[in-house]
């Protein structure tokens, strides 16, 4: 079973639903919110779920627009949840405007998680410049952390960073944040780039593989496709590309169907019991 997990511009806090197929969506509690913020500021911006290597489900999210935090929960089983904390990943960096759309991934051969997110770090005082990069820290066991370092610097704007490992390569999507929010505009859209190891760097960055203006990719894998989906942020709508290789990347024919208002989605596979267990409580 595959599990989206999404927020809405009105209602900014965890939402959820299930597919079958990958590409026909259900919302789980009637497209309402299955979780709710409890801490900072009270909002949870792309939520992002990540099951890790002992079965536990762990939940990140943004915390606000200009926070220099993360948000972290974890749950058995994506109904019951701890209490909410926040892991302050940019505290100590002089000059950080925000900590935008945290996500995790496993590397295997060195055993560590590592989360990733979107921070422009400028320490003048214009305050709405805006110029990301990619930034992470490491843990064994989300108690402990490593500093956190730039991860992915292509030397231009970048949001939205995800990664998969598929053999022995790890693929990011990431958001070419350059140009304007505007429908004809160049790059706001989606490249990839590839490593041979978790911790990069991640080298052969791709042309443009998705239409613009998008943002938002998630990947994951279908049969013998990779799949990412990705947020038409300005037409409140979703886009979905297809790529056997995960190189070369084409508009799918197949129509995605997924809940009203979704904005910035993540794609993971769970359990039929984990699925049942969702429909039967939430309905």
């Amino acid at each position: 079973m595959y599990l989206l997990s999404y927020f809405r511009t009105e209602s900014e806090a965890l939402h959820l639903a299930l597919s079958e197929d990958g590409f026909t969506f259900e919302a789980v509690n009637g497209n309402l919110a299955v979780l709710e913020a409890t801490e900072q500021t009270g909002t949870m911006r792309d939520p992002f779920l990540f099951q890790d290597q002992d079965g536990l489900f762990h939940l990140l999210a943004t915390d606000g627009w200009r926070g220099t935090s993360l948000a972290h929960a974890t749950s058995e089983d994506l109904i019951f949840w701890s209490e909410q904390r926040i892991i302050p990943v940019m505290e100590t960096i002089p000059g950080t405007r925000n900590v935008w759309a945290p996500e995790v991934f496993y590397g295997i051969e060195d055993g560590q998680y590592r989360i990733i997110w979107s921070s422009t770090v400028d320490t003048s005082e214009t305050e709405r410049v805006r110029d990301h990069r990619i930034w992470a820290c490491n843990t064994i066991d989300f108690e402990t952390f490593s500093d956190s370092y730039l991860f992915f610097d292509p030397g231009y704007n970048v949001i939205d960073a995800t990664v998969v490992g598929y053999g022995d390569v790890y693929l990011m999507a990431f958001k070419d944040e350059r140009g304007e929010n505007r429908v004809d505009t160049d790059y706001k859209a989606i490249r990839t780039a590839i490593s041979l190891v978790p911790g990069g760097p991640f080298e052969a960055v791709s042309d443009l593989v998705t239409p613009a203006p998008v943002e938002g990719p998630t990947i994951y894998r279908k049969d013998n496709l990779w799949v990412m989906l990705y947020d038409h942020f300005l037409e409140d709508c979703y886009g979905v590309s297809v790529s056997k290789d995960g190189r070369q990347w084409t508009v799918s024919e197949v129509e995605v169907v997924l809940p009203e208002g979704l904005r910035h989605g993540s794609v993971i596979e769970v359990s039929k019991q984990i699925a049942d267990r969702l429909k039967s409580h939430f309905g």
